[in-house]
């Protein structure tokens, strides 16, 4: 009896000393995925401020002279020779398409266009005629911010641009331009002033198309695009290719998280 009683004893230790060892296993889990989350938070935080500083002015003013001039030069070396079909950028018959949710005053759109992998994936595959993007617009910073009506107003400034196959140059002028996002920067000089930057646009052209309604239900077309997909956070990028559909997921994917996803739809 005793030696059994005894067994059992050993066997209820094990059991503890086990279920102690699960608890303090889960317990570093934890503290590991909460220390990861606070390196990842971090480097985000620093990717946009150099986005930010780099880029444009916190305050949102346009920008002048050399600043301007580096900036114009920037994005016509990104864009030149690459054709440009409203809010579509590269060879329509690509065989892989990467769908750009974005919004134009959110930060972190800012941060992966300027700084994250998309200038290479341009250069590159794009331009050699392997992907095309897309762009469609997603109400996420600016919504959380500033009326409905200012998402509006830059997105519909933005496809203007487009019908004269300027939007990308648009775009990318506006994320180098970007101010804080809870500034009322975005005005109507600041729009306008934007498409007196951008080259070869005919200005009384695009102002006129602002007012078209179907540039206003183009938009509300991609805005449900994304609530229909369950889009939750800008930018959202989607691959989509013979083998199907894949996202890369970093918050500021680099080239290199880019060439994965197209690797899996390819």
């Amino acid at each position: 009896m005793a030696s059994r009683a005894k067994a059992k004893e050993e066997a209820r230790q094990r059991r503890i000393a086990e279920e102690q060892a699960r608890q303090a296993a889960a317990a570093r889990q934890r503290r590991l995925q909460m220390l990861g989350g606070v390196v990842v938070l971090a480097i985000l935080v620093v990717a946009v401020a150099i986005a930010i500083s780099s880029g444009g002015s916190s305050s949102g003013g346009l920008q002048k002279g050399k600043a301007l001039a580096q900036t114009e030069a920037s994005v016509s070396s990104l864009l030149n020779g690459i054709p440009q079909s409203g809010n579509t950028l590269g060879n329509p018959s690509a065989p892989v398409t990467m769908t750009y949710f974005g919004d134009l005053e959110c930060p972190v759109c800012q941060a992966f266009t300027l700084q994250g992998g998309f200038a290479q994936l341009v250069q590159n595959e794009v331009k050699q005629g392997k992907v095309k993007v897309v762009y469609s617009a997603d109400c996420t910073a600016t919504c959380n911010n500033h009326p409905q009506s200012t998402f509006t107003s830059q997105q519909v400034a933005a496809l203007a641009a487009g019908q004269q196959n300027k939007f990308w140059n648009y775009v990318e002028l506006f994320y180098h331009q970007q101010g804080d996002e809870t500034s009322n920067y975005v005005n109507e000089s600041y729009l306008t002033g934007l498409a007196r930057q951008v080259p070869g646009l005919d200005f009384a052209t695009w102002k006129a198309a602002r007012s078209s309604s179907s540039l206003s239900q183009e938009l509300t077309t991609q805005e449900q695009a994304a609530t229909s997909q369950g889009i939750g956070g800008t930018p959202t990028l989607i691959f989509s290719g013979p083998k199907g559909k894949a996202q890369p997921s970093s918050t500021i994917p680099s080239y290199s998280d880019l060439q994965n996803a197209i690797k899996q739809v390819q």
